[in-house]
């Protein structure tokens, strides 16, 4: 598979962080942060205060490992997972309910098609409120965050078979939700 410029440059960047250039790390900092911000209220769904921190966190972890990351193209999946593993942590010790989305940023998740209304995203966003934890994961990972599903193997330390399993699932109960839903 041929790398583009872009990966190119992205590969560039981790390396340049891995030897301490500051520089590099806050452009890796300013093209990821939003995303993995995104990804942590989504999973978390926390007050935004709860979600900063946890973010900071992952921003930490992610700066003290990746001198160990021996694979430069793998950083995005490698970087969720660190995010993963670390709010799953906060899960643990504050022992935090599972929140519904609605409870979340939703105005600044990305629409997933140009012509859905705020309403049917508003109701695609409860759908996935009655779905499981994993399933939710797996779909926001897949379709949100437009992970392959060997990258999302390496975030939720699961197989791809698993991954494709719970993909699967996982639509079929939001599919199965939302007909319940909106009828």
């Amino acid at each position: 598979m041929a790398v583009t410029p872009e990966q190119l440059y992205e590969q560039t960047l981790v390396i340049r962080s891995q030897i301490g250039d500051e520089a590099a790390f806050n452009e890796l900092l300013t093209r990821h942060g939003p995303r993995l911000l995104l990804f942590t209220q989504r999973m978390m769904q926390s007050s935004p205060a709860q979600v900063a921190d946890v973010t900071q966190e992952i921003w930490v972890a992610i700066f003290r490992a990746l001198p160990r990351l021996q694979d430069a193209s793998k950083f995005r999946p490698w970087a969720f997972r660190i995010a993963r593993d670390r709010i799953y942590r906060e899960y643990r010790r504050r022992k935090l309910p599972v929140l519904s989305l609605d409870e979340a940023m939703l105005d600044e998740l990305p629409a997933a098609d140009e012509g859905a209304t705020a309403t049917d995203r508003e109701q695609l966003h409860d759908c996935l409120n009655s779905i499981s934890l994993e399933h939710r994961e797996v779909l926001v990972l897949r379709f949100f965050e437009e992970l392959s599903y060997e990258e999302i193997a390496r975030v939720t330390g699961a197989t791809v078979g698993t991954v494709r399993s719970r993909i699967h699932y996982g639509k079929q109960a939001l599919k199965k939700t939302w007909k319940e839903k909106t009828v």
